[in-house]
């Protein structure tokens, strides 16, 4: 996303991958960087602490912890709107009936007490839905980030 964004924005930043967030926060903590686009469940208590200050949230909204950080898009990048999502995935081919239990099970799972509460320390969000929706999200998703892997000139080593 970084390299997307200066790319994009023409934006003169220098890129330091890293192999974990923890390791960038460090180094931001340390002065060595100035610049972080990591994971709320992260940022989000450095940031109510004190130790780091919030410019901007990526995602299509603002976050309920961060009421007074405005999203990438408010802040003048239209269409900059990305956000951590993680999904459950079986090998191709599995039968619909294992799918349908499967997803049934994980969705009364994310609606449980515990669930929500263990998300909510982590500020994410659980979206309930049927196998189709996620695959109808993958379809929406992919073109995207295909365009913004191409924009940055990202390449794999």
């Amino acid at each position: 996303m970084g390299e997307w964004l200066k790319v994009t924005n023409k934006l003169e930043i220098g890129s330091v991958p890293y192999r974990g967030g923890m390791q960038a926060v460090t180094d931001m903590l340390g002065g060595t960087i100035h610049l972080n686009i990591g994971t709320a469940s992260t940022l989000v208590p450095l940031i109510q602490e004190g130790k780091l200050r919030a410019i901007s949230v990526w995602g299509p909204t603002r976050f309920p912890e961060l009421p007074d950080v405005p999203t990438m898009m408010e802040s003048g990048f239209p269409g900059l709107s990305a956000w951590f999502w993680s999904g459950l995935w079986v090998p191709a081919g599995t039968p619909a009936a294992i799918v349908d239990k499967l997803n049934a099970a994980t969705n009364a799972a994310l609606r449980s007490p515990e669930m929500k509460a263990s998300m909510d320390k982590l500020g994410i969000e659980a979206t309930i839905g049927s196998a189709q929706d996620f695959a109808a999200f993958i379809a929406d998703e992919a073109p995207k980030w295909a365009r913004i892997v191409e924009a940055s000139g990202v390449k794999v080593d």
